[in-house]
């Protein structure tokens, strides 16, 4: 860190902290900027460092000396981690708020690295890990209904509108994806959707866990001309990108941490005025059935139906102008429920 950045980050109110997330994170992010809206000086801070043994034991030391040279009157944690070994250490110093991004059992599912002997100890961790957040937390905040309970406080992934771009002019026939890039997030499928709809060209924007195989089975399928990988952006630059397009892509494989949740980047699809195409998931397919802000991909049949509906310019306005409105709605019910949150433990 640098000296000037230690100086300026002494004269915050909140410091988000993170060993986990990248400084861009789309929902670290939505925090900083509802907070500086709301007149709260607020820094996101993230350890820089990828090795997982660096974030899980040098990480935390760090988090700790940060908090104690920033001396905010409130820290925001949002890795189980620093829930665990961090919050112990500081609650008696200042206002901490856990905040519960995932259902943290269900997305072991979705993470390779988490196997042998390491998946148990990983378990008994997150079996530990409520008690001791409820324990050294002022508050605890969760991202999705589906995991929230009652002593929670629900605050969903729906940013504020001028957390985005306007809408930009659109694309015809190009469809976006934001956010991590692995086989579980429909990597093959978004590809096999290009390769199945001959006009249709494909922007990803967002870290990817296997360059090689990406490339891979883009090459195979001949679509290098049209499928652009940008790699991760700012969050205003990668929505920037996605308000040019006509159809945001959110086809998440059926795990159990996907099956019941609403992705933050329908929401934000949605702010920037394009319909989604998502996969069949319960509570996924759900809201897009109940706003009509776009299309469900089910069987082999919906492709084709999809096909029709991204060329008919008229229709994916409408599905877009709806999911917009839906959205609108939802972003001003959210918008202060953190600043409140803050300001009534501060």
């Amino acid at each position: 860190m640098s000296q000037e950045s230690e100086h300026s980050r002494s004269f915050v109110d909140v410091l988000i902290v993170t060993t986990s997330h990248h400084q861009e994170d789309g929902r670290l992010v939505r925090h900083r900027n509802s907070l500086l809206r709301g007149g709260i000086k607020t820094e996101i801070v993230s350890f820089p460092r990828k090795a997982r043994l660096a974030k899980y034991v040098i990480g935390i030391i760090w988090a700790y000396r940060t908090v104690r040279a920033a001396k905010p009157k409130c820290v925001i944690l949002p890795d189980p981690e620093l829930h665990l070994f961090l919050s112990p250490f500081i609650k008696r110093k200042l206002i901490v708020i856990s905040d519960v991004h995932e259902d943290y059992v269900s997305v072991m599912a979705d993470r390779d690295w988490v196997r042998g002997p390491l998946k148990s100890l990983v378990r008994f961790s997150l079996l530990a890990l409520p008690r001791i957040r409820d324990r050294f937390s002022n508050a605890v905040v969760v991202a999705d209904q589906s995991f929230c309970r009652p002593e929670d406080i629900l605050i969903e992934n729906i940013p504020h509108h001028n957390d985005l771009p306007e809408h930009g002019i659109k694309a015809p026939f190009r469809a976006v994806y934001v956010g991590d890039i692995r086989p579980s997030r429909g990597i093959k499928r978004m590809i096999d959707l290009v390769d199945a709809i001959p006009k249709l060209t494909l922007d990803l924007v967002g870290p990817c866990v296997s360059e090689e195989e990406m490339a891979a089975l883009i090459s195979e399928k001949g679509l290098s001309d049209r499928i652009t990988w940008h790699g991760r952006q700012s969050y205003k630059r990668s929505w920037e990108i996605a308000s040019t397009c006509s159809v945001g892509l959110c086809l998440l494989d059926r795990t159990p941490a996907f099956d019941k949740a609403i992705p933050s980047k329908v929401w934000e699809y949605w702010a920037v005025g394009i319909p989604v195409v998502v996969s069949d998931l319960d509570r996924l397919s759900q809201l897009i059935n109940e706003v009509g802000g776009g299309i469900v991909l089910g069987d082999e049949k919906s492709v084709s139906k999809i096909q029709r509906w991204i060329t008919d310019e008229n229709t994916v306005l409408r599905a877009g102008s709806q999911g917009h409105e839906y959205f609108m709605g939802k972003s001003i019910q959210s918008s202060t429920q953190l600043v409140k949150l803050v300001s009534s433990l501060t």
